[in-house]
């Protein structure tokens, strides 16, 4: 196994993105799905965040794949000015449950964004720590088993189930336990 990086970049959409009735822009879904179709079997991983026209995106996997997908995604004309904001080694990856995740900015990254003295989503102006303090953010609403995990926001459940990053981890041992026993009686009844 090559060495593993995490590359993380903004840029601005060409696109006019206007969010359907269950929050997500159909072009942000043609994007996902094929960044998952072709992520999975490369092992590269990330996440991938959008507002006010801007994307923000981390990518993880071997060196030489993330660089050519990279290359690929700078030639890619539903956006422009790509600025790459970091390249590093990593240990190990922080999105390691998807080949491709996506989060639209939402109340809480409101918040950072004001903390940052920001009134729009503009991963342009965002210095160092704020990068790290916004992946932080986007790692805590993908990875199971976080303090504040999606499951926490109702309408958050709706927006990952669309997107494709709902997981069974993701509901808590609680609501899967939940789920099991009302299966179980289920299977029951029916017998």
């Amino acid at each position: 196994m090559g060495e593993l990086v995490q590359l993380i970049y903004a840029s601005r959409s060409r696109l006019d993105l206007r969010a359907n009735s269950i929050g997500l822009a159909p072009e942000i879904g043609v994007i996902l799905n094929q960044s998952r179709r072709n992520n999975k079997p490369l092992a590269i991983g990330g996440v991938l965040c959008f507002g006010d026209g801007n994307f923000f995106q981390c990518l993880e996997g071997e060196r030489e794949t993330v660089e050519a997908l990279y290359e690929q995604i700078k030639a890619d004309d539903r956006h422009h000015d790509v600025v790459l904001l970091r390249k590093e080694p990593v240990h190990h990856r922080q999105y390691r449950l998807w080949a491709m995740k996506f989060l639209g900015v939402d109340q809480f990254i409101r918040k950072f964004l004001a903390e940052q003295g920001l009134e729009r989503f503009d991963p342009f102006k965002l210095d160092d720590a704020g990068i790290d303090r916004l992946l932080e953010m986007l790692r805590r609403e993908t990875e199971p088993g976080s303090s504040e995990h999606p499951g926490s926001r109702p309408h958050e459940v709706n927006r990952l189930a669309a997107s494709g990053g709902i997981s069974p981890a993701m509901l808590g041992a609680g609501a899967l336990g939940t789920a099991l026993v009302v299966v179980a009686l289920i299977v029951l009844v029916i017998l």
